[in-house]
C-alpha cells in the first residue's frame, strides 16, 4: 500500500473500534486515526457508556474523502440527557464527516444528515432511573397537563408536581402492552396519583396514550373510582419511524430509525 493518502488504493476497508482493519488491504492511517475519533466524539455526545463495539465500511478512498458509507455499533449501558439504555444496536448510512481536518488534528464533526436504524432496549431499572432526568421529568409533566386538562372537575397537578424535583419520586411498573406511573404524595399521609395507560406507535411517529385511566390512591382506605381520560397522541417528529414498540414486564424494545440531524 502506498504511503501517501492521496494515493491510497481503492481497496475495501473495514475498521473495528478497537482500530484494527478487518481486511487485510485496510488504510493504516484510517485504523489508527477514524476510530479514536468517532469513539471521542460519541462520548462528547453521551452523558456515560460502559461498552461500545463499532465498525465501519468503505473503500479507503471513500473513507479518506470524508465518506463513511456504512457503520454498525453496538453500545451498552449507555446515557443520553439523563436517558438510561440497557442495549442499543443500530446501522448508519451515508455519512459524511471532516475527515480530511481530522488528519490534521481537529475534533470529528458531523456534515450531513444521516439515517441510523436499529433497536434500543430500556429495562425497567433504565426507565426508573430515566424518570429523574429533567428531561423525561418535563415531558411527563406535558403529557399529565394534556391528559387531564378535559377533566372534569378539574385536577391539579400541584399535589403531586408542584416541586420542581417531584419527578425524582416518581415510580414506573410495566405489564404486557401498557405501563403505571405512580406519583406519591408530598407527604406519607397525602394521597397518591396514578396513571395507567397502553402504549403504541402510529404511523412511525405518534406515540399513542391508549385508555388512559387515572386513579387517587388515599394512604388508608380504599382508592377512588377510576377515571377514563381521553386517548392521547404525541408527534415525535418527521425525523422518527418507528416501527415495533414492544412493552413487556421486563421493559421496552423500539425498532425503527431516527435521521440524525448536526448541530450547527
Amino acid at each position: 500500500m502506498s504511503s501517501d493518502p492521496a494515493h491510497a488504493p481503492d481497496s475495501g476497508a473495514s475498521v473495528n473500534a478497537s482500530g484494527d482493519p478487518s481486511g487485510a488491504r485496510g488504510s493504516r492511517l484510517i485504523s489508527r486515526l477514524l476510530p479514536p475519533a468517532i469513539r471521542l466524539w460519541l462520548h462528547t455526545q453521551l452523558d456515560h457508556i460502559e461498552g461500545l463495539e463499532f465498525a465501519i465500511d468503505g473503500k479507503d478512498r471513500q473513507i479518506l474523502g470524508g465518506y463513511l458509507p456504512g457503520v454498525t455499533l453496538v453500545a451498552r449501558q449507555a446515557v443520553y440527557r439523563g436517558l438510561h439504555l440497557s442495549q442499543a444496536q443500530v446501522s448508519a448510512a451515508d455519512i459524511r464527516v471532516n475527515l480530511p481536518q481530522v488528519l490534521r488534528g481537529k475534533p470529528l464533526r458531523l456534515l450531513q444528515p444521516f439515517p441510523v436504524e436499529g433497536q434500543v432496549t430500556m429495562l425497567t431499572a433504565d426507565l426508573r432511573a430515566s424518570l429523574q432526568s429533567s428531561l423525561l421529568g418535563q415531558g411527563l409533566r406535558d403529557v399529565l397537563t394534556q391528559l387531564l386538562a378535559g377533566t372534569d372537575p378539574a385536577v391539579s397537578l400541584d399535589p403531586w408536581l408542584g416541586d420542581e424535583q417531584a419527578h425524582a419520586a416518581v415510580d414506573i411498573a410495566l405489564e404486557t402492552d401498557r405501563l403505571t406511573l405512580r406519583w406519591p404524595g408530598r407527604s406519607p399521609l397525602a394521597e397518591a396519583l396514578e396513571l395507567t395507560t397502553g402504549l403504541i406507535m402510529q404511523d412511525g411517529r405518534w406515540l399513542c396514550l391508549r385508555q388512559p385511566v387515572m386513579r387517587r390512591l388515599p394512604a388508608t382506605g380504599a382508592p377512588s373510582p377510576p377515571v377514563a381520560l381521553a386517548d392521547t397522541a404525541f408527534d415525535l417528529g418527521p425525523e422518527v419511524n418507528i416501527r415495533d414498540l414492544s412493552v413487556g414486564p421486563e421493559g421496552i424494545d423500539l425498532v425503527g430509525l431516527v435521521r440524525v440531524i448536526p448541530a450547527d
